[in-house]
């Protein structure tokens, strides 16, 4: 009864241990978007959230500096349709993103707002020949003196 006993609780350890050890494609998921999406969409969301901070900042006349955007990995995310950043267009309009953005910490308070709006102009013109359908809300972001 003893050995039957430690042979259960070896398949079990052992097959617990098997399933932890897999690799998982889980995807990220959100109640605001229940399909999930690529890595590259996750991205685009998470700077549309750190651009609506920056310009919370920035009205309340703080350093958008407080929030800098993490969009170190524009390039190597993976898109939603395959190959949709691998055009030499994506990849150019990606790099001047990334000059710009490396730049606010440079920006003082009282040219922040036409850098914040230079960052928006940047999304709005990639998005216009990459994937047109954010840039309602993108536009939005824009702050109107």
């Amino acid at each position: 009864m003893n050995k039957i006993l430690t042979l259960i609780t070896s398949i079990f350890f052992m097959s617990v241990v098997m399933l932890s050890c897999q690799t998982s494609t889980k995807e990220r998921t959100s109640t605001n978007y229940p399909n999930g999406g690529s890595e590259l969409a996750w991205l685009m969301r998470d700077v549309t959230d750190q651009m609506e901070a920056q310009r919370k900042a920035i009205i309340e006349g703080d350093s958008l500096q407080k929030f800098p955007l993490d969009v170190a990995h524009i390039l190597t995310a993976i898109p939603t349709e395959e190959g949709k950043t691998s055009s030499p267009q994506y990849k150019t309009l990606a790099d001047n993103f990334l000059k710009h953005v490396n730049q606010s910490k440079d920006i003082q308070l009282d040219g922040q707002v036409e850098f914040y709006n230079g960052t928006v102009s940047l999304c709005v013109n990639c998005h216009e020949t990459q994937c047109p359908g954010p840039n309602v809300r993108i536009k939005k972001l824009y702050i109107t003196e």
